[in-house]
């Protein structure tokens, strides 16, 4: 796991110079290779996205076999997987494009904040390796995230309507230190899911 870590650093690394070379802008680099890689990732999205809803229209017989069953964990068990077989639901179908995509996040995140971004860099009124001073960023990255959630529908547990409040204010705290290279990548990033959702909604309305 720690070879194929290295190996999508090294990777987005390489990337990230190439793209530098030709339009002569880190933050803009920065912006276009998150987006790519976004792309990269879309048919993922989608597939996880198919799944989340295949998993959400089934949770009313999901509750019932609960309900019936509480009492009998094996049965339980037994009539909930035959349930998804039935259905052609794999409940793991949501969580597996997930995991794939963790790692090539997180090593582009890992690149950004090794720095790789020189330090006289610029993009618009900041500099990249430090934070933004104006904190413009952290408050944008705090108002797309609280704009995703809305997106995404809310659930009607109080505690999963709580979070999506909490959560962007959690972003604004956990981003006003980084670099801003960090934040436009963390923004463009939460853009490009923004666009993909919308995306995907539509396209299955």
């Amino acid at each position: 796991m720690k070879y194929i870590y290295g190996l999508l650093v090294s990777f987005i690394e390489f990337l990230l110079k190439s793209v530098d070379n030709i339009v002569g802008n880190f933050g803009l680099s920065i912006i276009i290779v998150t987006i790519i890689i976004k792309i990269l990732l879309l048919p993922l999205t989608i597939k996880q996205d198919k799944s989340m809803k295949a998993m959400k229209k089934l949770q009313p017989q999901l509750d019932e076999i609960k309900k019936k069953y509480a009492n009998d964990k094996q049965m339980l068990n037994i009539k909930t997987m035959e349930l998804y077989k039935e259905n052609k639901v794999n409940p793991a179908g949501g969580c597996l494009p997930i995991l794939i995509q963790l790692p090539i996040l997180f090593a582009l995140f890992g690149v950004l904040r090794g720095g790789i971004v020189p330090i006289d860099s610029t993009f618009l009124w900041m500099k990249l390796a430090v934070p933004d001073p104006y904190y413009i960023m952290p408050l944008l990255n705090g108002g797309i995230s609280f704009l995703q959630q809305k997106l995404m529908g809310t659930s009607d547990n109080p505690q999963m309507k709580n979070m999506m409040y909490m959560f962007p204010i959690m972003m604004i705290f956990i981003s006003y230190k980084m670099p801003a290279g960090l934040q436009i990548y963390w923004l463009t990033s939460s853009l490009t899911a923004v666009a993909q959702q919308y995306f995907i909604m539509k396209k299955g309305a």
